[in-house]
């Protein structure tokens, strides 16, 4: 049985799914578990989505949809994108997939022949390296610091990057950092790359959750160097979806038509009545990213304000973009050196669910999501101080 499977599916699974799956099951036996490591704003669908769905149900809107994903939700994608992000798009540059992972997961399939590698910031969102791994890529991971703001220098891109080098991940604003790039920094990316001759992906599924009066640019603003991005986006945080399952990537038509292939002989495509949904959700977007926006940044702030009053040496700062707070371990007032361990025994013992910083490529750090509800933050961290101090005990 040992050559059962492809050596490239020894991946590790999602940290974030494997936790926030203990959680839930913990919930399910009947235990107070307060979970601080789902990547997601709960928050209660708009109504005029669900009257969108049951248009859609009642309509007949239940057959197969096209693969690259109805014309509708194409071009309202496309409108959406070029009108907020500064980026000169058409539908032959769209693909609507089952979320911006399965874009992530579908553009590394058509990319990466093996020992291909791929540049990826540290931190970074779980999944990168495993999916780059799993379509026999090599992640080459170019550490960031707090002390620089999180901020990867082009100067680091130049010197990981090789004759392999295919490709370069970024993700602005981050999972787990909330970290934003200027204009500037960014076309200096964008400047070593074409240098180089890597492509980039930037995932910019946190595009409309920024905080503080900063300002959000695309790389799909940068229309001289538009034939080698690609834009990961999605319906996902920026609408309040999650469970719609709705990304989409906008890319050069040239892989745009070798994407839709690919996910014609996988998914088929995205369920259509959650493209339904993702049409009336781009229609109001002027309303409903103002609004979870405004709802995430109070989440925000009640989260570092009760922090830094149940740990007042920790001095938390608040991050500019997303809904994670990534947290250096001795913000918690206590001699902790492995966040692996440290994050079991808060879930297993006091039942509270975040997720270690290893996870992210960063070991020394947690990350703890602000989407929860205001009390719900409140009674996790006041858990957590809880906890911690029946340890001094």
């Amino acid at each position: 049985m040992k050559d059962l499977f492809s050596s490239k599916v020894h991946i590790p699974p999602s940290a974030t799914v494997t936790i926030n799956s203990i959680a839930t099951q913990k919930k399910k036996a009947g235990e107070r578990v307060y979970n601080l490591s789902a990547g997601e704003p709960i928050m209660n669908t708009a109504q005029y989505l669900k009257e969108t769905v049951d248009w859609a149900m009642e309509s007949g809107q239940t057959l197969y949809p096209p693969v690259a994903g109805i014309d509708e939700l194409r071009a309202k994608a496309v409108e959406w994108m070029n009108k907020n992000y500064k980026s000169n798009y058409a539908p032959k540059n769209t693909l609507i997939t089952c979320g911006g992972k399965f874009g992530i997961y579908l553009l590394l399939q058509a990319l990466l022949n093996d020992g291909d590698e791929v540049i990826v910031i540290s931190p970074y969102w779980v999944s990168y390296p495993p999916m780059v791994s799993l379509f026999g890529g090599r992640p080459v991971i170019v550490q960031t610091e707090e002390s620089d703001h999180w901020k990867c220098r082009p100067g680091q891109i130049a010197a990981a990057a090789g004759p392999k080098t295919k490709l370069l991940i970024l993700n602005n604003g981050s999972n787990p950092t909330g970290v934003l790039y200027t204009e500037n920094e960014l076309r200096e990316i964008l400047k070593v790359c074409q240098e180089k001759n890597i492509l980039v992906m930037s995932d910019e599924v946190y595009s409309g959750l920024t905080y503080d009066g900063k300002e959000y640019t695309s790389c799909g603003s940068f229309w001289d160097f538009a034939d080698r991005v690609i834009v990961i986006q999605s319906c996902s945080k920026n609408f309040g979806m999650t469970g719609w399952r709705v990304g989409m990537v906008f890319a050069p038509e040239e892989i745009t038509k070798k994407l839709i292939t690919l996910q014609g002989q996988s998914i088929t495509g995205t369920s259509v009545v959650s493209q339904w949904a993702a049409v009336a959700a781009l229609e109001k977007a002027e309303k409903i990213t103002p609004e979870i926006n405004k709802e995430m940044k109070h989440r925000r702030d009640i989260f570092t304000d009760t922090f830094n009053e149940l740990f007042p040496a920790a001095n938390l700062k608040a991050p500019h973009s997303a809904f994670y707070s990534f947290i250096p371990m001795h913000a918690f007032n206590r001699d902790f050196r492995d966040d692996v361990k440290f994050c079991e025994r808060a879930l297993e013992e006091g039942n509270v669910a975040m997720v270690p910083g290893t996870a992210f490529g960063k070991p020394g750090y947690v990350r703890a999501s602000f989407g929860a509800k205001p009390e719900e933050l409140k009674d996790a961290l006041k858990a957590l101080a809880e906890y911690l101090k029946k340890l001094e005990s």
